[in-house]
């Protein structure tokens, strides 16, 4: 007997069935999630900056964590502290205040747009004047992938980290020594100008990634300790620390912190 196919109703159920398995395709790809993935701004950052009408920034070294970010320049004694508010694929938008010489000058937050790829470079646009316009030119700092630990940021009276801190009195500056405690959280500096502490500062310090090198801090006081000449007593001050390396590994403390109203940063080593 003749076998007859129906080559008709074999073409409408292989028609279906592709256009079935090519929906699934479909909803396959949209589950993925789609578009450009954003890049992450986290990290530590060197790099140069045109300011103010013509200032050049020559040594920027910052700070990226979460969204919130500090950036400083030591020769000009500035420093730029804010928050990403957005990053779409590799644009950013920001908002951040500038303190001069300790002081902060930028009356309300300033604008700014940009551009980040992810553990290679950060640049800034700002729309304010003075040192609040021109841009910043970042490159990410491997050192940021070496980790943190307390240890590495520890010191004490007889290896202590030394430097000098760009405080609100922009003649002012101080020897600003880390001692330790015994609450490793828990920090202490001492700032000298001649006679002994007189500026103490005291906070609480945390690492929010142990892969990550940025120490949090999340409050610094800083008191006078009964010699009446410390002349920037403050509360509320927040930032980071990181341990980076300058002539040896892990010599060198990157210090900066704002409270909104005056800023603190400095560079510190440890003396053989």
């Amino acid at each position: 007997m003749k076998t007859t196919v129906n080559t008709n109703k074999n073409n409408v159920l292989g028609f279906f069935a592709a256009l079935f398995i090519g929906f699934l395709s479909l909803q396959g790809c949209s589950s993925s999630g789609g578009g450009t993935p954003s890049e992450n701004a986290n990290g530590l950052f060197t790099g140069t900056g045109s300011v103010n009408n013509g200032t050049t920034l020559t040594d920027i070294r910052g700070f990226v964590n979460d969204n919130a970010f500090i950036f400083f320049d030591e020769t000009e004694a500035v420093l730029y502290q804010g928050t990403i508010t957005s990053v779409s694929g590799s644009s950013l938008t920001a908002t951040l205040d500038v303190y001069l010489n300790g002081a902060k000058i930028t009356a309300s937050s300033v604008s700014a747009t940009g551009t980040v790829t992810g553990e290679s470079s950060l640049a800034l646009d700002m729309t304010g004047t003075g040192f609040a316009s021109g841009s910043l030119t970042l490159l990410f700092d491997p050192l940021y992938n070496r980790g943190a630990t307390m240890a590495r940021l520890a010191a004490d009276s007889f290896a202590r980290w030394v430097g000098s801190a760009h405080t609100p009195t922009s003649t002012d500056i101080h020897i600003v020594r880390i001692l330790s405690e015994d609450d490793e959280a828990i920090f202490a500096f001492r700032g000298d100008t001649g006679t002994p502490s007189n500026c103490r500062y005291e906070g609480v310090k945390s690492i929010p990634d142990a892969e990550k090198n940025i120490y949090l801090i999340t409050s610094i006081d800083i008191t006078d300790p009964g010699t009446n000449n410390c002349d920037h007593i403050g509360t509320g001050y927040t930032g980071f620390f990181a341990v980076v390396d300058g002539t040896s590994t892990d010599d060198t403390v990157l210090f900066a912190a704002t409270n909104g109203t005056n800023s603190n940063f400095s560079i510190m080593t440890k003396p053989l």
